[in-house]
């Protein structure tokens, strides 16, 4: 998996360091580490390009050698294969110039913008505070159920043979549960619901208009503890074992607040982007037809 990442991370690396990291820019005694061709991999832009990595995998790679050697290497990998698709002229193909000039748009784009844009900043704890209590709708949560079930598919154009069968194993099953048996367990043996199926029949809290309406009103209409009878719907027969109830609630600040400032910063970004678009406007000249 590292290499990989070391192998995309090069990838990048070699098709701009051209156009975007100037020769001039470099020390004039550069250590050169690595040459493919005229392509040089000097010390100073291996240091720049650990630099475009994660924090992690920077602190890796300056604190070990074979892991920096391993990166040469794949600069070399790269850049003959980039050498090759050059010779090939790949990179004067319509398209592919397109793609190129694309992925250098986004990174001008990308680096303009955190520039000019602070998005870094968290948001103070009372603007967050005050966003909550002026939208405290927002965060008013309705009756919640906890279940597990268990369902014997049937399709919507099954025949009277199909049906009956489908019927007959839910029965099957809820003696077994009368009979004191696990319900979880009976859920990964029976159950033909591929997303709770291993997990026991645990579907987690949901609240109304999540699930289908006849089993949503099964679910909410049972007791903590209880089973319900067996559920026709449209996805075949459930059984349902309900495990708790919340009643509705206000959600506290300190449960929301990460999704409140998150949302706050999202807004701040986006007028703060729409303003710098609107200065550029008057700085260039802008025809659409």
């Amino acid at each position: 998996m590292f290499k990989i990442k070391i192998l995309c991370i090069c990838t990048f690396f070699v098709l701009f360091s051209h156009s975007l990291l100037m020769a001039e820019n470099l020390p004039k005694n550069d250590e050169v580490l690595a040459q493919v061709g005229d392509s040089r991999l000097t010390s100073s832009r291996l240091d720049m390009m650990i630099d475009l990595m994660p924090p992690q995998i920077q602190v890796m790679l300056r604190s070990n050698d074979q892991m920096r050697k391993e990166l040469i290497n794949r600069w070399v990998d790269i850049s003959l294969i980039v050498q090759e698709a050059r010779a090939a002229k790949i990179d004067q193909e319509p398209l592919i110039k397109l793609k190129i000039e694309e992925m250098k748009n986004r990174v001008l784009v990308e680096t303009l913008i955190s520039q000019r844009i602070d998005t870094q900043t968290p948001v103070p704890e009372e603007e967050v505070a005050a966003y909550y209590e002026k939208h405290s709708s927002e965060f008013e949560q309705g009756e919640q159920v906890q279940a597990q079930h268990i369902l014997i598919r049937l399709a919507p154009d099954a025949g009277a043979a199909d049906k009956e069968k489908a019927r007959k194993t839910i029965e099957m099953i809820q003696d077994k549960l009368k009979n004191g048996e696990s319900f979880a367990t009976l859920a990964e043996q029976f159950s033909e619901d591929p997303g709770s199926k291993s997990k026991g029949g645990s579907l987690g809290y949901f609240g109304r208009g999540q699930m289908v309406k006849e089993f949503e009103d099964a679910a909410f209409a049972t007791e903590p503890g209880q089973i319900s009878p067996p559920v026709q719907t449209n996805f075949g027969w459930h059984l349902i074992h309900v495990l708790d109830k919340k009643a509705p609630q206000k959600l506290p600040l300190e449960q929301v607040s990460k999704e409140i400032a998150a949302r706050l910063k999202a807004d701040r970004n986006e007028k703060a982007l729409e303003k710098l678009i609107e200065e550029l406007k008057s700085k260039y000249p802008v025809t659409v037809k």
